[in-house]
């Protein structure tokens, strides 16, 4: 039976310094702490006269500081477990410690005597059984290995696989269980600045992160596929929604710690580890499902996959009739080839992207890889849409630059007039041209008809009303030029689709 394991605090803040000592019951985990350093240099004094079996350690400290104190232990002990104390700021210093093998981290801000505990107690179990000191091998390591070799590579029977997970104490029996992949989709942006070379520190976190609240809510087994990607095993007697609120925080957490997009996709509900490769490859197949914009997608509802694209390519067709009138003809042609395709349950990731790269190439606007492999790149399909929404509105402003002066005047009359009446004859007099020549040098310029613009211009000066006032249909058409009441309805539901008070109703919600 081994003694108690020894402990040594290095942390030069001493209200967490005296906290560490106090809100942990070092008694009951079977602990003694040995010394309590304010630098590096005081702790590698008490590290040689006491030889602690766990140090827990700030990194910035006076003197010498955390990593400085990690390299020269472990020059001399590669048993010590280490327990890095730390920001999530500093991240460049924990990928320094990471590389000296440190065991875990605690967040300063929100560590807590259970989480604390949680760790101590582990260590002291891994410390435990390797008795002589030298560590065993890794047991995360060793479920990685045999999931892989099961779930990957087809390597082994059931059976075998059975026998093998068995005495590992897997955190999840064999009966209603779920398979959740967890996928860092913006994860090659931010690997960069966040991550080592070999790709253990996004790991350390993410795992770590992932377990503090996974122990919150109950039990699972957390499982590394690969740097972005990572699996979660968990029982849900209570059908797949049972662990969605656990779910919802990690990829929160995550999202917010590491600046990414972390989404999860959720498998059918399965009896036996027969059926532990089919439920991998259904969520690897349900992946494009998070281009729709959720966090959580559940694999076995793909029959939903139509209906929701409907409402995105309604919802990006309202967007992109915001830039009509400017080139009106090829903005209804792209809107009627998303409608159609999501009518049809035939649109998917690769369509729209092609539909939204052709529909730039419509609208006169030269080939440009990079602005292309945006639109391709972006993490759902209305981020898609609004990369070309952006490129539109440049080139419209870049249009307008090149306008004449006698277009560009009748522009800004028109904007500041659409209460009144603006007939083709007083806005060509007011700008000095004859009606024939200022209609012909309007369509040349503007690509559309003079009265359609202004139709256009009142419709979405009405759009914004309705939006943002509490005005009456009534006074919205007023202000906005219509002659009645009924002729604006009729107008604004053939160029939105709607009617006013239908789309006021919707987007104030």
């Amino acid at each position: 039976m081994a003694g108690k394991r020894k402990v040594l605090i290095a942390e030069d803040e001493i209200l967490i310094r005296e906290g560490l000592k106090s809100i942990v019951d070092w008694a009951g985990l079977d602990m003694e702490i040995v010394g309590c350093a304010v630098n590096g240099k005081q702790a590698l004094e008490i590290y040689e006269k006491e030889r602690p079996d766990i140090l827990l350690t700030d990194i910035r400290m006076p003197v010498m500081d955390g990593l400085e104190l990690i390299a020269h232990i472990r020059e001399r002990d590669k048993a010590i477990r280490i327990v890095v104390l730390s920001c999530l700021e500093e991240f460049r210093y924990l990928q320094e410690a990471m590389r000296m093998e440190v065991s875990d981290y605690i967040l300063k801000l929100k560590m807590k005597p259970a989480e604390i505990e949680n760790v101590m107690r582990r260590l002291k179990q891994e410390l435990d059984k390797s008795g002589d000191g030298r560590q065993m091998p890794d047991l995360r390591l060793q479920k990685e290995e045999l999931f892989k070799e099961y779930i990957f590579y087809h390597q082994m029977p059931v059976s075998v696989f059975r026998s093998r997970i068995e005495p590992m104490g897997l955190a999840v029996q064999e009966e209603s269980f779920l398979l959740c992949r967890l996928v860092l989709l913006e994860y090659k942006k931010v690997r960069p600045t966040h991550v080592d070379d070999g790709g253990m520190l996004v790991r350390f976190l993410v795992l770590n992160m992932a377990e503090e609240i996974v122990r919150r809510y109950g039990t699972g087994e957390l499982i590394w596929e690969r740097e972005d990607c990572y699996l979660f095993l968990t029982n849900a007697p209570g059908g797949q929604a049972a662990p969605e609120r656990m779910l919802r925080e990690i990829a929160r957490t995550l999202s917010e710690s590491l600046d990414v997009r972390a989404v999860w996709i959720v498998s059918s509900v399965a009896e036996s580890w027969e059926r532990l490769p089919g439920l991998y490859r259904e969520c690897v197949g349900a992946l494009e499902e998070t281009w729709l914009g959720k966090d959580i997608v559940y694999a076995a509802l793909a029959g939903r996959r139509a209906l929701l694209w409907q409402r995105k390519a309604q919802e990006a067709c309202r967007r992109i009739r915001t830039l009509l009138p400017w080139k009106e003809e090829q903005q209804e042609r792209l809107c009627a080839l998303l409608t159609q395709w999501a009518a049809e349950g035939e649109l998917d990731k690769r369509r729209a992207v092609g539909i939204l790269t052709e529909g730039l190439a419509l609208c006169g606007l030269e080939t440009d890889e990079s602005r292309d492999a945006k639109v391709r790149e972006s993490g759902t399909f209305l981020e898609a849409v609004s990369v070309y929404i952006e490129a539109c509105q440049l080139a419209q402003r870049q249009g307008q630059e090149r306008l004449s002066v006698e277009i560009y005047e009748a522009l800004e009359y028109i904007d500041g007039h659409l209460e009144q009446k603006l007939s083709l004859q007083s806005v060509s007099g007011r700008v000095g041209l004859s009606p024939n020549y200022f209609s012909s040098l309007f369509k040349k310029e503007m690509d559309v008809s003079f009265v359609d613009y202004v139709t256009q211009k009142r419709v979405e000066r009405a759009r914004e009303m309705l939006m943002n006032t509490d005005l009456k249909t009534w006074e919205v058409a007023e202000r906005t030029g219509f002659v009645s009441d009924s002729y604006f309805s009729r107008t604004f539901k053939r160029i939105t689709g709607k009617q006013p008070s239908f789309y006021r109703k919707r987007e104030k919600k």
